[in-house]
Parts: structure tokens; C-alpha cells; sequence
């Protein structure tokens, strides 16, 4: 008999170190990795989703405002132009004729006028010396109101034509890039109630950013404060503005209301930002700096309860600690640690399995 119950009490202790070994059960805490107390900035982000736009002004799309056949864009897309640079003409040779026929007309008329000056004088001469009447002279006088307001007319009318010549050769009214060209030469291009877009210019310098801020976060989004943002077609680079308005009129998307911040955008030459391109942001709601800080892995949850483990003497101890301001990676420690202290950012608490990190 007692042979039977020293092999039970044998089989159940086997058992027991076989369950332990199984589950990984241990009495201590792990520490898998640790993070230092070390004084440093924490910010507080909202994040939101952006689109990156020309500013008002920096994309021109040139039309024409005079018909005819285009003979000649020396521009293409890609191309860069200066304020004032000839990017188009329009075929004028009728427009031509119409001014020279305009300028005689307005010589003919000049002369008549001229020539009806001097008849008034001689007039009032002849007039003054009793040797012609007074009603020639009144007529001469009318003659040469009438002969002056019509060679003004006809001046009127040629400068007109000078304005309208203008019009067939087509410059760029700013500094930028041809980024779209709609008509090519031979084409025909008619002039009507809206003016034809021919050439389209941006200005990749002046660029701003539209964030849509959800409206539970707006009351925290304020002009002046601190931007960055991501472009997919730059994954490296953080690209950095500030917040220059947050407009009052709401924008609805998919039954959610957004209001639009206006960031700056500085230019960089070497990541060149591009109209329309999608940005992922972080608004830096609030920041403080040269404060204590620790790794945010550091901050556990056990039954329930927040818990910081600090290394005292190469060991985990549950320590005492007061949190201030939460950021993306790090927070803001009030009291409770102390600057170069070490803590827990990964463990394995008693209970756990092996490899099983807190």
C-alpha cells in the first residue's frame, strides 16, 4: 500500500513541474527592455488628414479674348516662363488691316480738322477788318468743332483697335511653370462670352495646405500653432508650417462636418511640394519643454490600474508615479521618477508564459 501512495505523490510531482514548465510560471518580474528618464519636450498632437493647394494668384489659366487661327505657342508643359513672356499669338493680319485702315482715316480726319483751324482764323480776321459776315464766321467755327470731335472719334476708334491688337499676342502675367497647354497650333480659337483657356501657369513656390480638423478637435486647433506633415511622395522628409486661419464655415464630408486650417508652405527645391497631394499632419496642440519624460512603453496595465516599474538595484519595483502631459512617444513625469532612472518598458509579470511581454 505504501508502495502505491509514494508512487501517486511521485507522479503528482512530475506533474506539477511539468505544468510549470509549460505554462512559464515564475514568481519575479522579467524585464525584457528598459527606457530612461531623461529630460526632453513633450507635445500633445491632433492628427488630421491634409491636401496641398496652390495659393490664390499662383495658378493663372490664360486665356485669349480675340479670335482666330493660333499660329505659334513657344511654350510647352514643363517649361518655365517669366512674368511678361510670350507664350502664344493668334494670327492679326485682319486685325492689321482694320488699324491701317483706322490710322488713315484718323490722318484724313486730323487733316480736315487742321485745315478748318486755319479757316478760323482767317475769319475772325476777315470778320474783325468788316470783310465778310458774321455768320461765315460762325460757320467756320462750327466747322471746326465738328472736324476736331470727328478726328477725335476717329483717334478713339484707332487706339481701340491698338488695345485689340494686344490681344493676339499672349504673355504670362507670373513667374512659374506651363503646367497644362489646351489648343496647339493651326487650331481656331474663338473668342465669345467666356474667354478660352489656353495656357495654364502655376507658380510652384506659392503653395498653402488645407487641413480638415474634425469638429470635435476645432476647438483645440488654433492660428499659430506648429504643423508637420507627410507626403507619400516624400516618406523621409517632415515638412513643417504653421496654422494661419481656421475657417468659421464648416465643410461636410460623408455626413461628417470638418472645418478647413490654412497652413503656409514654405518652398524646398529639393522635395518640391505639388499641388493636390494628400498629407497626413500632426498639429501640435501643446508642447512643453525641458521637463521629464519616459517612454510611453513603460506605462502598463495591471488589474485594471496604471503601473510604472522602475529598476532599483537591477530590479523591477513598482513605483509611484505622476503623469502630466501624454505625447505620441513619450509624457510628461511630474514626480515619482528621477532624471537618468531606468524603467521597465517591456516585462513579463508573474503568471505569464514565457516570452510574454507586459
Amino acid at each position: 500500500m505504501k508502495k502505491y501512495i509514494l508512487l501517486a505523490v511521485l507522479l503528482a510531482v512530475v506533474a506539477g513541474v511539468v505544468f510549470w514548465r509549460s505554462t512559464g510560471a515564475d514568481t519575479e518580474i522579467t524585464v525584457v527592455a528598459t527606457g530612461v528618464v531623461e529630460r526632453g519636450e513633450v507635445r500633445r498632437i491632433l492628427e488630421a488628414t491634409g491636401i496641398v493647394k496652390a495659393q490664390v494668384g499662383a495658378q493663372v489659366k490664360i486665356g485669349a479674348r480675340a479670335t482666330g487661327v493660333l499660329v505659334n505657342i513657344p511654350v510647352k508643359v514643363g517649361d518655365e516662363v517669366a512674368a511678361g513672356q510670350l507664350v502664344a499669338e493668334i494670327d492679326d493680319r485682319e486685325i492689321r488691316a482694320k488699324l491701317t485702315e483706322a490710322e488713315a482715316r484718323y490722318n484724313l480726319a486730323k487733316a480736315k480738322a487742321e485745315r478748318a483751324a486755319k479757316d478760323l482764323v482767317r475769319k475772325r480776321q476777315l470778320v474783325s477788318q468788316k470783310l465778310d459776315s458774321q455768320s461765315s464766321l460762325d460757320e467756320a467755327l462750327e466747322n471746326a468743332r465738328v472736324t476736331r470731335y470727328e478726328a477725335d472719334a476717329e483717334n478713339a476708334s484707332l487706339n481701340s483697335l491698338r488695345i485689340q491688337l494686344s490681344y493676339y499676342r499672349i504673355f504670362s502675367p507670373i513667374n512659374g511653370v506651363v503646367s497644362n497647354i489646351t489648343a496647339q497650333e493651326g487650331e481656331t480659337v474663338v473668342s465669345g462670352l467666356q474667354v478660352s483657356n489656353l495656357i495654364t501657369v502655376l507658380d510652384p513656390t506659392r503653395l498653402e495646405m488645407w487641413i480638415y480638423v474634425d469638429e470635435t478637435d476645432v476647438g483645440r486647433t488654433q492660428p499659430g500653432q506648429e504643423v508637420e506633415f507627410f507626403v507619400d511622395a516624400y516618406p523621409d522628409r517632415t515638412f513643417k508650417g504653421l496654422i494661419k486661419l481656421v475657417y468659421p464655415e464648416p465643410e461636410i464630408k460623408d455626413n461628417i462636418v470638418y472645418y478647413r486650417a490654412l497652413v503656409g508652405v514654405e518652398y524646398d527645391r529639393e522635395y518640391p511640394l505639388r499641388p493636390e497631394m494628400t498629407t497626413q499632419c500632426r498639429i501640435v496642440v501643446e508642447k512643453r519643454e525641458n521637463v521629464l519624460t519616459m517612454p510611453n512603453e513603460a506605462i502598463k496595465w495591471v488589474a485594471g490600474k496604471q503601473a510604472v516599474y522602475a529598476l532599483k538595484d537591477g530590479k523591477p519595483v513598482r513605483a509611484e508615479v505622476e503623469l502630466g502631459l501624454r505625447g505620441l512617444e513619450r509624457s510628461e513625469v511630474v514626480s515619482g521618477l528621477s532624471e537618468g532612472q531606468k524603467v521597465a518598458t517591456q516585462l513579463v509579470l508573474p503568471g505569464q508564459k514565457k516570452g510574454g511581454k507586459g
